[in-house]
């Protein structure tokens, strides 16, 4: 029971995270291009445009969720962080692509898969390089203070 509250938790904790990252690249990349605007599709079912934005930070929670949890993959010790990663991303590759599928049905083609696919795989690689580069330092500045206690 404490592990299911622990994981309710963490999704309910990613979900705003997910709102806020989406209103924030919504204010940069809109109107020219936001990948999970669903203004398109959803606009013949809603009379109006609060609907509509609803809707979006429904999908924005959802992202926050997909990507909170998932991010429990990496409390697996008796995996390699390899193994971790191409898990992580295959989970959060997928479940995107579902979601995307769809909010934006009438929009998926092949061409819009690669777009998809190598936008998705450029900013997982960039976030994944700064974690990787967050978690280095980390490490060092633990074996410096762990090499400057064992001096003292």
């Amino acid at each position: 029971m404490n592990l299911c509250k622990k994981n309710l938790k963490l999704a309910l904790w990613s979900a705003p995270i997910g709102v806020n990252i989406g209103i924030f690249s919504y204010l940069i990349f809109s109107p020219s291009f936001n990948p999970f605007s669903s203004l398109s599709n959803f606009e013949r079912f809603f009379q109006h445009s609060v609907s509509v934005n609803l809707v979006d930070l429904v999908i924005w929670a959802l992202i926050g969720i997909i990507f909170g949890c998932s991010s429990l993959i990496y409390r697996i010790e008796t995996w390699s962080i390899t193994k971790q990663t191409l898990v992580h991303f295959c989970i959060t590759y997928f479940l995107l692509i579902i979601l995307s599928i769809l909010v934006n049905e009438h929009e998926w083609n092949w061409y819009y898969l690669l777009d998809f696919t190598i936008n998705f795989c450029i900013i997982y690689l960039i976030v994944w390089s700064v974690s990787l580069i967050r978690a280095k330092m980390f490490v060092k500045s633990l074996n410096r203070k762990l090499h400057q206690k064992n001096q003292n």
